[in-house]
């Protein structure tokens, strides 16, 4: 479905990734993990289009416009507009009806927030609206970094339930531990620019590890 192959990026004297490689299939749940700095969101924005690679490649047959889903770490909305306002635009970008915007704002429950200016919301509010720009049009793929950010604990469950319900492929950067033994099927390790460990949750689980074990082990190198 994806395939990432041997990625460089360097930011000044910094070397972020040196020779990143995975694939992605379809239907899969990807945990991306990794320490801060360890190049996570720097990937996913090489992967959506934001930064060029110093060298390597992304491969895919998808189309990044329509079929794939990016909600970055940074939430990038328009202060000025309403919520409601700004799904529309966003379904009219994806040529889809823009009268269901209230029925869509109830997947994040933020229905009674419809005609709020964005510049009103909390950062938990604005993450669960970002979170829907990013699935609205029912991509193949999302890549998602640290989606719950900011959102309170009832909200939390609401998004795994969301994900859970959906059928996205996802790559998803989270910390979440208590989720990621539930949720995903594969999980992805990058250290210190580098895939330290590539591996079906189900793996580590047969060793009788829960994944923060292993992603300990890992990254602690032991």
């Amino acid at each position: 479905m994806l395939e990432v192959k041997n990625v460089y990026k360097k930011f000044k004297d910094k070397q972020v990734l040196k020779g990143v490689s995975f694939n992605i299939k379809k239907a899969n749940n990807v945990a991306l993990l990794g320490n801060n700095g360890a190049g996570k969101s720097t990937l996913i924005k090489i992967i959506s289009g934001e930064i060029t690679t110093d060298s390597g490649s992304i491969k895919t047959n998808l189309k990044f416009d329509s079929e794939m889903g990016i909600m970055p770490q940074d939430d990038i909305l328009i202060d000025d507009l309403r919520v409601e306002e700004i799904v529309a635009l966003k379904l009219s970008m994806c040529n889809l009806k823009t009268d269901n915007c209230q029925q869509l704002l109830q997947k994040v429950e933020l229905e009674n927030f419809s005609r709020s200016y964005i510049s009103t919301l909390s950062g938990g509010q604005k993450r669960r609206l970002s979170l829907l720009l990013s699935i609205l049009n029912n991509p193949e793929i999302v890549f998602l970094d640290e989606p719950t950010t900011g959102m309170d604990l009832n909200a939390v469950d609401n998004f795994w339930d969301l994900m859970k319900k959906s059928a996205f492929t996802s790559v998803i950067i989270t910390h979440d531990f208590n989720q990621i033994d539930n949720f995903f099927d594969q999980v992805c390790i990058l250290n210190e620019g580098v895939i330290a460990a590539n591996i079906a949750i189900s793996e580590i689980h047969d060793s009788g590890q829960t994944v923060e074990e292993y992603y300990r082990q890992v990254v602690r190198g032991g």
